[in-house]
């Protein structure tokens, strides 16, 4: 299938490389070998392994009040065996600006405090974890709440057992949650310390990102998010999965939030106080991550003088996948920064460049949220922007879970080996290509979709419609696709069973290869047909 001929670039799997393999066993073993020899254990001495979170606070669930976007309405986890709580973190945090080109900080302003909150999927049965926890830094682009990774990778959380916990990444998103249920996120605070410094000449004709506000400050994550990791694995009474077993903990993110994985690597991962003899994470996972938007470590900052070196990664001592789609690479310009693939100790890294995909899709966007009414009443109900009548249907979920299952060290999967070199073509050779070479590959399905005009040649939509630039009359982040005729697909795969034979084994041969995982073949397969038959194949 077209959709599921990823595009990846250079070697082997992340994982499947010894050299990574022994890198991340090493990391994982140093924290235990360090402690007896005291390296660790003046943290331990303070009674914790964080400094700056004073305490977790469950918030009650009601059938009044409940976790906004709650994923046990939207998909009854507690029928699937998972538990979904939310709590209050409390606790200080350094607000640190730049200090140099290659991203190192130092403490703006120290120990303000706040109130932040976080989401914890986990199994009601502790025996049935597996050892991973995906921490996400939640999407704020929307000023709303979007835990993408969640969405396009529960079904493989779900299944294998493994704890999701999703963490509040800005405070733009506090008043929505806040007009959702003010008894319920009317503590939250991320209150700016300097709040009578004024923002910049310059930062305010360049906008920052878009959400510049002086009663709040942007720059309280990196110790909020720092010091959670160090929360969750260890043993402390407050630690809300401290009762489950906890082998590797990863932190992923998608757009924004994939960018601030990024930032993180550059400017705090390996500090001394952040990595405390260890790592602070064992890997990430950068999905969408819009490499043309550099992230500052507080909201005063302009990134104009370290932007290209800060948008790229160079140190990862830890497995670090970047997977990009054709709007990060065309729309967003991200080819230009590019990197090889590396195995190199110091640069554990993979960049999967997808052809076909899109950053925002129908599933992952739209359909998720399926008319919610609590977002209907908040007026904040995501929408589809673009140019066709209905967004892209590429189904990045079945891309992210392989994803998920090839980062994380515990599935013990080590299969992608990349064969597929992807070509880059303007929109009319791209198009000619595969219609002469359609009928040579048995792998596309009739739900191929022609997707020219997402990157390079911006389709054209109505001002105001953009999601990144209102002003702007290209298209923003579904991209563009124009599916084949009635009479084409026809002749290409003839009835809808034969199509079914075509994808079912193309989809084998996938599985076969790690582009696809095994549980999620029979859903793909469906996917592909359903597709092929609204297209008007019988």
């Amino acid at each position: 299938m077209l959709f599921l001929c990823f595009c990846f670039r250079n070697g082997k799997s992340l994982i499947e490389t010894e050299t990574a393999e022994k890198c991340q066993k090493t990391a994982e073993s140093l924290f235990f070998v360090l402690e007896p020899y005291g390296i660790i254990k003046s943290y331990k001495e303070k009674g914790r392994f964080y400094e700056m979170i004073t305490r977790l606070e469950e918030i009650p669930v009601t059938k009044e009040s409940y976790p906004f976007a709650s994923a046990e309405r939207y998909l009854k986890l507690s029928e699937r065996g998972y538990v979904e709580k939310e709590y209050y973190m409390y606790g200080t945090a350094n607000v640190y600006e730049t200090a140099d080109e290659r991203g190192g900080v130092c403490v703006r302003t120290a120990d303000a405090p706040y109130t932040n909150r976080i989401i914890v999927r986990a199994p009601q049965d502790t025996a049935k974890c597996s050892g991973n926890v995906v921490v996400e830094i939640i999407n704020p682009t929307s000023f709303m709440e979007i835990d993408r990774m969640w969405i396009l990778g529960w079904k493989k959380f779900v299944r294998d057992g493994d704890i999701y916990l999703g963490i509040t990444s800005k405070p733009n998103t506090i008043a929505k949650m806040v007009e959702f249920d003010e008894k319920r996120y009317g503590r939250l605070s991320w209150a700016n310390p300097t709040p009578d410094v004024p923002f910049s000449e310059r930062l305010q004709v360049t906008g920052g990102l878009g959400d510049l506000n002086h009663d709040y400050e942007t720059g309280l994550f990196w110790d909020m998010l720092t010091d959670l990791a160090w929360l969750l694995r260890g043993d402390e009474e407050q630690n809300p999965i401290r009762e489950y077993k906890r082998e590797y903990v990863y932190l992923t993110g998608w757009s924004q939030s994939g960018s601030y994985l990024f930032r993180y690597l550059n400017s705090f991962a390996y500090r001394p106080e952040v990595a405390r003899g260890a790592c602070v994470f064992d890997g990430y996972l950068s999905g969408g991550g819009v490499h043309s938007l550099g992230i500052p470590v507080n909201q005063y900052e302009t990134m104009a003088p370290y932007h290209y070196s800060l948008t790229r990664v160079e140190k990862a001592r830890e497995p670090f996948i970047a997977v990009q789609t054709e709007s990060e690479n065309g729309r967003m310009e991200a080819w230009r920064i590019a990197q090889q693939d590396s195995d190199d100790p110091e640069f554990l890294f993979r960049q999967y460049d997808v052809t076909g995909a899109s950053h925002d899709t129908s599933y992952s966007y739209v359909d998720y949220y399926q008319n919610d009414p609590d977002l209907v009443r908040i007026n904040h109900l995501p929408f589809y922007m673009g140019k066709n009548e209905e967004g892209n249907d590429y189904p990045s979920q079945i891309l992210l879970r392989q994803h998920f299952g090839i980062s994380l060290p515990g599935y013990g999967q080590a299969q992608l080996r990349r064969t597929v070199t992807g070509l880059r073509l303007t929109a009319t050779e791209k198009t000619k290509r595969m219609r002469s070479e359609i009928r040579s590959v048995d792998c596309v399905p009739a739900s191929l979709t022609i997707q020219p005009e997402d990157t390079a040649i911006p389709a054209t939509l109505k001002k105001g419609q953009n999601f990144l630039d209102p002003e702007s009359e290209k298209e923003g982040l579904f991209g563009y696709q124009q599916a084949f005729s009635k009479e084409m697909i026809k002749e290409l795969y003839g009835t809808l069973a034969h199509y079914r034979e075509m994808a079912e084994k193309n989809t084998k041969e996938q599985v076969t290869k790690g582009f696809v995982c095994r549980e999620d073949a029979a859903e793909l397969v469906e996917i592909a047909v359903q597709l092929a038959k609204k297209r008007g194949l019988e």
